[in-house]
């Protein structure tokens, strides 16, 4: 086989292949994407304030969430949403879920579940609003939180100090103010510097609950939660009703309320 022979055979080797694509563009046929196995993604959740069950202080009051990131060539990207949450005098919590959702003017947040919690009854009641279903699960109080002065994080892995921010009247309630200042070290997470993670809190003794919290976290950006509209009333009976109206209650489930996104 001469080299002029071997030259033609490498060039339509090549040319084949593109021909044939330029074949299928031209009679409408659209080229075979390469196949690829499933990708996991990522995923990121954003826990809201905690509502204790705690008897004798009833409120209803207005959740609003805003999470703030900006990412590396400078974009900014701020979600928002506004939720009810309320509790009786018996320690009964009515809570909604709301999508978050761009804050923008132009995108309002969706309801997108109901939770009730009965306390005395050790159940929670999760209500889906598109399947108009709620499930049943197991209601247990978190552990009691054991609050560190500061010092070191524990495995030598950074450092926590505590400081006070007085106390200041918030919608017309007292609350007491406390900023947290966590920097884990450098490599504890791979991070090539240390790494400052700063949490505000304005508690209220009175309702149990923080009125205001601010995280700011350069991993996942600033998120602020703020507890607006508040009434000290005791709220109307008829959001601790289980089932909802419209709603139907489905099997119960086992175990535990499940995790997830707590918008």
């Amino acid at each position: 086989m001469t080299r002029a022979t071997l030259a033609v055979l490498l060039f339509l080797l090549l040319a084949v292949p593109t021909l044939l694509l330029a074949q299928g563009a031209g009679s409408g046929q659209a080229a075979q994407p390469v196949p690829h196995a499933p990708s996991g993604g990522n995923r990121e959740m954003i826990s809201s304030i905690f509502i204790p069950a705690l008897t004798g202080a009833p409120f209803s009051a207005a959740v609003v969430l805003e999470s703030t990131k900006t990412l590396e060539d400078g974009t900014t990207i701020t979600l928002y949403n506004h939720r009810q949450v309320l509790r009786d005098s018996a320690g009964r919590i009515f809570q909604e879920r709301q999508t978050l959702v761009p804050k923008d003017g132009q995108h309002q947040p969706q309801v997108w579940r109901l939770e009730i919690s009965d306390p005395s009854a050790h159940k929670k009641y999760f209500c889906a609003v598109q399947q108009q279903t709620c499930e049943v699960f197991a209601y247990a109080s978190p552990p009691a939180v054991v609050q560190s002065s500061g010092g070191q994080v524990p495995a030598g892995k950074g450092n926590f100090t505590r400081e006070s921010l007085g106390t200041s009247l918030l919608n017309g309630v007292e609350a007491v103010g406390t900023r947290e200042t966590t920097v884990l070290n450098t490599g504890v997470i791979g991070n090539d510097r240390p790494i400052s993670i700063v949490r505000e809190f304005w508690y209220s003794p009175r309702l149990g609950i923080n009125l205001i919290e601010k995280r700011s976290d350069p991993r996942s950006g600033t998120v602020t939660i703020g507890v607006t509209e508040i009434s000290l009333t005791e709220p109307d009976a008829k959001y601790f009703v289980v089932p909802p109206a419209g709603y139907s209650l489905a099997k119960q489930a086992s175990g535990a309320a499940p995790g997830g996104r707590s918008f």
